[in-house]
């Protein structure tokens, strides 16, 4: 269905998010991914990379295509006078996707803000966290850097915590220049790397592998 610029209210009500993309797209919200809900009008998700990520877009692309009214399209962005090039792609505003919405979006000083709800506990699973680390993840050495410098103090300790829990990890919390990621040691990457490795595409596995 992806491609056709308009589909009935009918059509628009049967599509439905499959345990596996909701995961991909909650992974994806944890890093770069975003969503935008207008008035009393359905969410619509979308993900941005830099063009040297085709591989990775174009894997989401083929698992969230029937969500979606176009395809991947390019763009630019300036910083400290170079140009970079990136690719991105987004769905359709859909019923489907509120409950995503509402698991990560609250309403701050005016505006929604993307926060780190509690109920995410009983939502992140494997699939999450691959997506998570290959959307914004590091490898540093033998261990992993998950960047959470966009969420606050309190939100990180809560995605540790959740860490800890479902995947038996003990991430560590790092200072970087006043915001905060997390830190996951070589043991403990080692750990969770066989599990999370099926969801890999070939250009992202030198994060998780040695």
């Amino acid at each position: 269905m992806n491609g056709k610029s308009k589909i009935s209210n009918i059509e628009r009500n049967m599509l439905k998010l499959t345990p596996r993309v909701r995961s991909i797209i909650i992974g994806l919200i944890l890093s770069d991914g975003w969503m935008q809900k207008r008035g009393h009008w359905n969410p619509r998700f979308g993900f941005k990379q830099s063009i040297k990520n085709f591989p990775y877009i174009w894997y989401l692309y083929n698992e969230l295509a029937y969500l979606c009214s176009g395809y991947i399209y390019s763009g630019k962005s300036k910083l400290r006078g170079k140009i970079f090039y990136n690719l991105s792609f987004q769905t359709r505003q859909l019923d489907c996707l509120i409950e995503v919405y509402n698991l990560f979006y609250s309403y701050i000083d005016g505006k929604w803000v993307k926060t780190i709800k509690y109920d995410l506990f009983f939502y992140i699973d494997y699939i999450v966290l691959a997506h998570w680390i290959q959307g914004d993840g590091n490898r540093h050495r033998k261990a992993l850097v998950l960047n959470t410098q966009s969420f606050t103090l309190k939100e990180v300790i809560l995605l540790i915590n959740i860490l800890i829990i479902k995947f038996d990890i003990k991430p560590t919390l790092q200072n970087d220049r006043g915001y905060y990621r997390i830190y996951v040691n070589g043991k403990d990457l080692n750990k969770i790397k066989d599990q999370i490795y099926p969801y890999f595409v070939d250009s992202f596995l030198y994060k998780i592998n040695n």
